[in-house]
């Protein structure tokens, strides 16, 4: 299992490839309890309870789906459908969590 963290500009987050189970987590330290929404069978979101913004996400099968999330990812596809999930929150923090996701993203894809 690798773990890292990486800080971004706005927030830090989690990385955690579980080899075994072939899942790949992306947790945002925002220290709030989250629930999660399949968006595909690819892809499973995490959303805070209480704010309902974005806090991270899992790929599934990440060995097996990792170049057909990559483009969908390139397309835009699935930020949309992430963020489309979870219900708008303060306009800065969502900006933040945005750009912690999109950083994220990038680094599991790289």
């Amino acid at each position: 299992m690798r773990k890292a963290t990486q800080k971004d500009e706005h927030l830090e987050f989690n990385e955690v490839y579980d080899q075994e189970d072939d899942i790949y987590y992306v947790t945002l330290k925002t220290g709030e309890p989250s629930y999660c929404v399949e968006i595909d069978d690819m892809i499973v979101a995490e959303v805070g309870m209480f704010t309902n913004a974005f806090t991270g996400f899992r790929v599934l099968n990440y060995a097996k789906n990792r170049a057909a999330i990559n483009q969908v990812y390139l397309s835009g596809k699935l930020k949309q459908q992430i963020l489309r999930r979870s219900k708008k929150s303060e306009n800065r923090s969502r900006q933040a969590r945005e750009a912690a996701f999109d950083h994220a993203l990038e680094k599991v894809l790289a």
